[in-house]
């Protein structure tokens, strides 16, 4: 099996995931469809996460399944962006 480059950025993803999920910590994300969410991971697993947001408003206090596939851009939230 060829490992490409995105499965190398989506495994760093999900140890990145895995570790925000244990300090409690809230992340940012982005997918391939240009829709952000803001908020606190709830499950994270090998295909997909699921995350309860705060923001956007339209998403706020909406829990979101979302595919590891459909994500462009993941990182811890940080209060400054």
């Amino acid at each position: 099996m060829v490992t490409t480059q995105r499965d190398t950025i989506l495994e760093q993803w999900k140890d990145l995931a895995e570790i925000l999920l244990k300090e409690d910590k809230s992340v940012y994300i982005k997918d391939f469809n240009n829709e952000y969410y803001f908020g606190d991971l709830i499950f994270v697993g090998d295909n997909s996460f699921e995350i309860q947001c705060f923001a956007p408003e339209k998403k706020k206090d909406k829990k979101f399944v979302i595919y590891w596939a459909s994500v462009i851009k993941f990182d811890a939230y940080k209060k400054e962006m």
